[in-house]
């Protein structure tokens, strides 16, 4: 009997803690690093410590500061700071701006856009590589989520990349 409770309690406490949130990679930062330059700025350096900043940060509607900030100060702020290239500050307008580009083309720095529900609310990310992509979350603030992950591929909507190639 005690043998049979040692082990459910062992079976609980090892899926327990291999238990991933399905929207947070599990690799390091480093692994986005790339030689990619623009404006002689390394983007993936440029990104990630913008990333850093702003990790773990919440959600705040309109919100511009570390008590709060939105998807699309997120992507203006990373882009007139980080990268010195001036992006409009509402998701819609940031979903004009650039030039189109497909899914498969996908590069770093290239902005993501979702609908997220039938009112059309929208949402916008910065891509890194290998389908993740960094954003402020309404659940878990800014973050590192996949485009593979159910959520995200049932509300992507489109892509535009904003930096001209060099």
């Amino acid at each position: 009997m005690k043998t049979t409770i040692f082990f459910i309690i062992f079976i609980f406490l090892l899926t327990g803690c291999s238990t991933k949130n399905p929207y947070t990679p599990t690799k390091p930062l480093s692994s986005y690093k790339s030689n990619k330059i623009y404006k002689n700025i390394n983007i993936s350096d440029a990104l990630l410590s913008h990333y850093k900043q702003w990790e773990g940060v919440s959600y705040k509607y309109g919100g511009e500061n570390r008590n709060g900030i939105d998807c699309s100060f997120f992507v203006y702020d990373a882009f007139r700071k980080s990268l010195r290239e001036n992006v409009p500050r509402t998701t819609y307008f940031q979903s004009k701006s650039g030039q189109a580009i497909q899914k498969k083309d996908l590069s770093m720095g290239d902005l993501v856009f979702f609908i997220i529900n039938k009112k059309g609310s929208r949402h916008v990310g910065i891509y890194l590589k290998d389908g993740d992509f960094m954003h402020v979350s309404t659940s878990n603030g800014v973050m590192i989520s996949n485009l593979s992950n159910p959520y995200w591929k049932a509300h992507y909507w489109k892509a535009r990349r904003v930096l001209a190639s060099n």
